[in-house]
């Protein structure tokens, strides 16, 4: 492969600065930018329809993880304006701590009789990518138990990004083609909804396995300085690529595309977003030409949406579930095609998610009731998944 794709790029500055699992997160993160990129080429150089419709080739990342596993070090390494991969080039990128449905949209103020726009930061970074640490708006859409009622604004930014919203103050209207990557706590979330077929899912449930791997390379990274000569010339490399995109005429998906979507059983309103995953990793992988033909051979693509849709049904099946089984096959004892720990270690290894003893027991004795496992007295068993 040549250095100067993007791909090959991104990887490269991430395996020197040792982080864990790089070639699992950063794909997805160099995907979407590059989507990002070509989406804005898009809506000024009207290259790609779809159903005579001009569409939106955004890919909205959501990193769901526990409270303090890696979903911030993941944003800092990609869009931080000092060592971000991405954080100094063309494509302005902004970082929050959280946001509210109005602080993301905007909203009409009223001072002395006299209403006033307050922008959002959709319309500040209409252009850019917004990274948001905790999203609870997102959170609180995506939640089963939620009454479903969700703001249609931050539906419409995250599809078509044409906002209309009126107050009683008065309306605000504006154009965004901003890209969100933000982060969540695990949870069980609705795909039927609108929120959940807009969002690219990465997923990590750390194990104390993971946790003890994170602590070693903490430990080897101390003192590892930046250099700004480097960095920067990433980002002027980044830049040359963006421009390279110009040259592009047309975009056409062969056989192979529909074909692995069948055989991966994905839902119709899935394959827009697939559809994405599948353009930025060509683009990140593959000079641009003025017609590209993108296809689903390539083996490191195959991962990369195998990957995606597994994420997505372990999200859908209950991640709970997925982190015990997690735990036990990462942990555990392996014989005989089985893997075997005891409650008491189970519970112990849990602990690191926030779990008490009682909601483990309660996991595991609802896991066997469903035959997702066995209980042998105190020793949980899971088989091996073929």
């Amino acid at each position: 492969m040549v250095l100067n794709m993007l791909m090959d790029l991104a990887l490269e500055e991430m395996h020197s600065r040792k982080a864990y699992l790089a070639d699992t997160y950063t794909p997805f993160f160099v995907c979407s930018y590059a989507a990002h990129a070509f989406n804005l080429i898009n809506q000024r150089n009207k290259i790609y329809w779809e159903g005579k419709r001009l569409p939106s080739m955004r890919l909205h990342l959501m990193f769901v993880a526990p409270p303090g596993y890696m979903k911030s070090y993941y944003m800092n390494n990609m869009g931080d304006s000092e060592c971000g991969i991405f954080g100094g080039s063309k494509i302005q990128i902004g970082y929050k701590q959280s946001m509210s449905e109005a602080g993301l949209i905007g909203t009409i103020r009223v001072f002395e009789d006299v209403p006033y726009e307050t922008d959002g930061v959709a319309k500040t970074y209409k252009n850019g990518v917004l990274m948001v640490d905790e999203f609870s708006a997102i959170t609180n859409a995506f939640k089963v138990s939620y009454n479903n009622q969700m703001d249609s604004q931050l539906l419409a930014l995250l599809d078509h990004g044409r906002i209309n919203k009126d107050l009683a103050g008065g309306s605000i209207e504006y154009q965004s083609n901003l890209t969100l990557w933000g982060g969540v706590q695990p949870a069980r979330y609705d795909f039927t909804s609108g929120m959940g077929r807009r969002m690219c899912f990465m997923l990590f449930l750390p194990t104390s396995v993971d946790n003890d791997i994170l602590m070693e390379i903490m430990n080897m990274t101390r003192n590892i300085k930046i250099n700004p000569a480097e960095i920067a010339a990433i980002w002027n490399r980044i830049d040359r690529w963006y421009d390279g995109l110009s040259v592009i005429k047309s975009i056409e998906f062969d056989s192979s595309v529909l074909k692995l979507y069948k055989k991966l059983r994905l839902n119709s309103f899935e394959s827009p977003l697939f559809d994405r995953l599948l353009l930025g990793y060509h683009l990140s992988m593959y000079p641009p030409d003025e017609h590209i033909l993108i296809s689903a051979t390539d083996k490191m693509l195959l991962d990369l949406v195998e990957r995606e849709k597994r994420w997505r049904d372990d999200i859908v099946r209950g991640i709970p579930f997925i982190q015990i089984k997690r735990i036990i096959h990462m942990c555990g004892v392996q014989q005989n095609g089985t893997y075997s720990m005891s409650k008491r270690q189970l519970a112990d290894e849990a602990t690191m998610l926030g779990w008490n003893t009682q909601q483990v027991n309660e996991l595991v004795m609802e896991m066997a009731k469903c035959e997702m496992l066995r209980l042998k007295g105190t020793v949980v068993i899971l088989e091996a998944e073929q």
